[in-house]
């Protein structure tokens, strides 16, 4: 019988050394469960027809098909399942594309064990982990804001503190406004991108040239 609280992980990578880590990085964290890994992006599909997965971990730069095209592909024949990207590179464009194409987190293959047991975490309940080293990269084009007019410079300014997962209360110290003030900008932004989420949020940002 399957543990109804343990998240099922499946490994896409063209290095089986890159696997084999993330394997033995993730042994002994009891409740995840490694369910399959592949380092044929084609041969996929079929596998997860097979397994019963929660989170797909995989890389971008692979050979025969991107991690952009397997994203596309799982995340239109299973939507349950959520994908984190693992990447050596951080460029805007291609964490764009990743986003795009349905990802819920995206950190970079330099992390730490701590980042990527939180990522996983986070996606497995339905939230979204951009890295902070990702995060940063995203922020340096945020004064770009050409076809953000509709959003105030405070909007914009609360906008990046919630990408960087700062509580309202945080950014409430931080702002130097009170709480519910905040609350009421969150709120606003939303209702200005049609957004529910800081990848529906991040995606509106992209196309709208505003990061």
């Amino acid at each position: 019988m399957e543990n109804p609280l343990l998240t099922n992980l499946f490994i896409v990578d063209d290095h089986q050394l890159v696997v084999d880590g993330l394997r033995s990085l993730l042994n002994n964290e009891e409740r995840f469960a490694i369910v399959g890994y592949c380092n044929q992006p084609k041969e996929v599909m079929g596998m997860l027809e097979q397994l019963n997965v929660n989170v797909l971990l995989t890389d971008i730069n692979m050979p025969e098909m991107s991690g952009v095209e397997l994203t596309r592909n799982v995340k239109k024949r299973f939507p349950h399942i959520k994908v984190l990207a693992l990447s050596m590179f951080g460029e805007r464009q291609v964490i764009k594309e990743m986003v795009d194409a349905g990802v819920s987190g995206y950190i970079l293959k330099n992390t730490g064990k701590q980042e990527l047991i939180e990522a996983l975490d986070k996606i497995a309940k339905g939230q979204s982990f951009f890295g902070d080293e990702v995060t940063q990269e995203l922020m340096k084009s945020f004064k770009n804001n050409e076809d953000g007019s509709h959003l105030t410079n405070r909007e914009v300014e609360i906008i990046r503190l919630i990408e960087c997962e700062h509580s309202n209360k945080k950014i409430a110290d931080m702002l130097f406004i009170s709480e519910r003030t905040v609350e009421t900008h969150r709120k606003n932004i939303f209702r200005k991108t049609g957004t529910q989420s800081i990848v529906g949020l991040l995606k509106y940002a992209y196309d709208h040239k505003i990061i």
